[in-house]
């Protein structure tokens, strides 16, 4: 009886043990929050975001307008002959 209530222990910590051992191993870290921010900056520079399900991957035409766009309402240079593509919305 003794040998079974020590190999039932035995078992028992074994088990328990075991998840929280799961939970210490760490994997090799991923991208930062800032990386992602900054990754995504630049992805909306570059135009290729945001397209549509329907124009995936993105064709060229979506990426230079998407650039068009995001350096209007961005104010970089060179927007000038830009802004005259953009439709505009009057206020009523």
């Amino acid at each position: 009886m003794n040998r079974k209530l020590i190999a039932a222990a035995a078992l028992l910590a074994l088990a328990i043990g075991t998840p929280v051992a799961a939970f210490a191993q760490t994997a090799s870290q991923g991208l930062t929050r800032a990386d992602v921010i900054a990754e995504l900056v630049q992805a909306q520079r570059d135009g290729t975001v945001p397209t549509s399900n329907w124009d995936y991957p993105p064709s060229k035409q979506t990426i230079a307008r998407n650039a068009e766009l995001y350096a209007i309402a961005h104010g970089e240079p060179g927007t000038a002959t830009a802004s005259a593509s953009v439709p505009s919305v009057s206020a009523q």
